[in-house]
């Protein structure tokens, strides 16, 4: 872990300070903080409103062209094809709208999600040519497709009509589609352009149901908004604008959720529904249904989400949680791969390696625990079944993916690749993959790069005291926190550790505990922020953590950022801090 830069955030002005005076001291910095200045932003931020909030699904470039012709479909009982991606916000793109064709009787409809080791990404050839066999009559993609040009001719020459429902940034040509709802178009009007996957497809429903309720009850396309809210997090897209409120409301329906196999998840990692969060979204609930597609078949992920019978939902559950501890196993046999075929050289401003043995499945997790460490972008490889050479890749903010494959090659090198900024994938044959690392580094010498300060910005020093839930309740009201809204920064300095001690797996979590002036103890928890220990878990301050020049033993004094949380691990709610940096006592700039 590198030594991060701590800065505290600009004071808040008088004058704002006097706009958002009916509210408590913190809450008026933390809301200037997001650019908050006035009551009226603060009260549509603080308290999200759907009907107001959320926007009209019509602003979308094509969007009735693709309500009309679903409509079309609908009446004349032709065949569709749901194709949705493979991974935590494709597929519950895809029950999204297997769940509105339930929820109206109609029943000529079927999902298809590809084989991530043996199928392309989005659309492919062998993909449509079955569709076009099986006399499939419309072809409706989720996550996907908006890149895949040659597929989607091939579909429209032979009278398959395709719908693109995607969120990836476009090509410079679009694909011959029916209809394109993509808000990445450079033509398109949609005012918000972040939208997940799943959030393009629930909004795509909402515009059926506004042309043709198809006798059903006004507002029950609001229970589609859990699944809306897993791939929000999961995909990582910016928690912000109509993302901020299509979670909030998720959360809620996730909280009462009526699916099984959620229930089922749940309960098998130990989560109350009624206190379900964010984080457990993030860090228990996307990994298990990505893990699906990466460790077996993305299908299980999708059976999980909509099935009805009970014993099925166990019977998932607990194999999407067997699947995610191989996944876990699968990323630790790749990083030491990896540091083995990196040990001992200069280091390119981009690491490309990959092999052939590699488990296509985790490829992008673990290109990102290279990228945390090495502070540069990561592209790893493996092989499929079929012989064919596929990757991911992350960016360490540098540079944009997208930009830096097409720099390398784009589609006269490439089989297909594509993805956003930070992260995407691509696949090559076999007999170009050992020219790879050149292209890419050399590419990397051409195109923009932006600079990318390693700084922590801190937006309120705090005492031990000031920890309280009246403080947690105000920090609770700016949530759900993601992506550009990142839960709020504490500064304790020159706070004395009571207590020290490791847990989990070997001891790669830290638990520290510190005490108030009351003598009450407030833990702070830190997680995977120790090597494992393989002699038990007798901490070593000193040495067995990965805070530089940091002793962590009882009694010392540091200075600590955190976020303040809610626990309910102990089936009662704690109020407990988050680690977010630790160094030597010395004054904050």
């Amino acid at each position: 872990m590198s030594i991060k830069k701590w800065a505290l955030k600009k004071p808040i002005s008088k004058k704002i300070a006097e706009n958002l005076k009916n509210y408590p001291e913190l809450t008026q910095k933390l809301l200037f903080y997001r650019g908050i200045k006035t009551i009226e932003e603060a009260e549509i931020y603080l308290n999200p409103n759907f009907e107001r909030d959320v926007l009209d699904p019509f602003l979308f470039a094509d969007m009735d062209k693709a309500v009309d012709r679903i409509i079309e479909a609908i009446h004349k009982k032709e065949k569709i094809i749901i194709f949705g991606d493979y991974d935590a916000d494709g597929v519950p793109g895809a029950a999204i709208l297997a769940s509105f064709f339930e929820r109206i009787g109609y029943s000529d409809f079927d999902v298809y999600i590809p084989d991530r080791h043996l199928e392309a990404y989005g659309l492919s050839e062998k993909s449509v040519k079955q569709f076009i066999a099986d006399k499939i009559d419309l072809v409706i993609t989720v996550d996907c497709g908006v890149t895949n040009n040659e597929d989607i001719a091939l579909a429209k020459e032979n009278g398959l009509d395709v719908i693109v429902t995607d969120h990836h940034l476009t090509g410079e040509t679009l694909p011959d589609a029916v209809a394109i709802v993509d808000a990445k178009r450079i033509d398109d009007k949609y005012p918000f352009k972040s939208l997940a996957g799943s959030g393009v497809a629930f909004k795509l429903v909402c515009a059926i149901l506004t042309r043709d309720r198809f006798n059903v009850p006004v507002g029950w396309e609001k229970w589609l908004l859990d699944l809306v809210a897993i791939a929000t997090v999961s995909d990582m897209v910016p928690l912000v604008g109509e993302n901020r409120v299509l979670t909030y409301f998720g959360l809620k329906v996730l909280r009462q959720t009526r699916r099984l196999g959620m229930i089922a998840l749940l309960h098998e990692l130990k989560i109350k529904p009624e206190n379900v969060m964010e984080d457990d979204i993030g860090f228990m609930i996307g990994p298990r249904l990505n893990s699906a597609g990466r460790m077996s078949h993305a299908s299980q992920a999708y059976f999980l989400l909509q099935t009805k019978d009970g014993i099925e939902a166990v019977t998932i559950a607990k194999h999407l949680e067997e699947k995610n501890k191989e996944r876990k196993d699968s990323v630790d046999v790749i990083l030491r791969g990896a540091e083995e075929k990196l040990l001992g050289k200069n280091l390119p401003p981009v690491i490309v390696v990959g092999s052939v043995d590699w488990s296509l499945g985790v490829l992008g997790l673990t290109s990102s625990r290279l990228v945390e460490k090495y502070n540069r972008p990561v592209f790893l490889w493996g092989k499929n079944g079929n012989g064919e050479i596929k990757g991911s890749c992350r960016s360490d903010g540098t540079v944009n993916l997208v930009e830096l494959m097409k720099e390398a090659g784009g589609e006269d090198y490439f089989i297909n690749f594509g993805g956003h900024i930070m992260a995407g994938g691509f696949s090559i044959t076999e007999d170009k993959v050992g020219e790879l690392a050149e292209r890419i580094n050399k590419a990397y010498e051409k195109i923009e790069k932006k600079d990318v300060a390693v700084s922590i910005e801190v937006d309120e020093q705090l005492s031990l005291d000031e920890v309280t839930w009246d403080n947690y309740y105000q920090v609770e009201k700016l949530g759900p926190f993601g992506i550009e809204n990142t839960k709020p920064v504490f500064l304790l300095a020159g706070v004395d550790i009571f207590s020290a001690k490791t847990f989990g797996n070997g001891g790669i979590h830290l638990e520290l505990a510190f005490k108030n002036s009351k003598g009450k103890v407030i833990p702070a928890i830190g997680f995977f922020v120790c090597p494992p220990s393989l002699v038990g878990e007798n901490f070593d301050g000193q040495n067995g953590h990965h805070f530089p020049e940091v002793n962590l033993t009882a009694g010392q004094k540091v200075d600590i950022l955190v976020n303040l949380e809610k626990s309910t691990f102990k089936n009662f709610p704690e109020l407990r801090m988050r680690i977010v940096d630790i160094k030597k006592v010395h004054p904050v700039k």
